[in-house]
């Protein structure tokens, strides 16, 4: 797997986390992670190590023709996000999403359902 050197110490510590987690590349650098087969999170291969609030305002939101134009994919979608997701955010989120997978039978549920439709390979 490419990405930063946070992505890559992502990768890691999620299997040590637990060896049932699938990380699966989905397109333009951003990767699904599943736990057995239940959806838990989606990360960027080119996470910095803290993630920020993007405060710029980009006049593309507003101008879905100029967006049609210029894709610019992956940039677009983490401004409509108005969040860059950072490592530590990440890890956090994936010991806590797993953690409840456990142990809290409505959230490993919807979480079985969320991406039902999608083959997993």
């Amino acid at each position: 797997m490419t990405g930063s050197y946070s992505f890559k110490r992502f990768v890691k510590e999620c299997k040590s986390i637990s060896p049932h987690i699938r990380i699966v590349p989905i397109k333009m650098g951003f990767y699904r992670i599943y736990w057995k087969d239940a959806y838990v999170h989606e990360v960027y291969s080119e996470m910095p190590p803290l993630g920020y609030d993007i405060e710029v305002e980009d006049p593309r939101l507003e101008d879905f023709s100029y967006f049609q134009e210029f894709e610019d994919d992956v940039e677009f979608v983490r401004t409509v996000k108005n969040y860059v997701e950072g490592y530590y955010d990440s890890i956090d989120k994936i010991k806590t999403r797993v953690y409840l997978l456990r142990n809290d039978a409505e959230f490993a549920e919807n979480a079985h359902k969320a991406y039902a439709q999608h083959i997993v390979k």
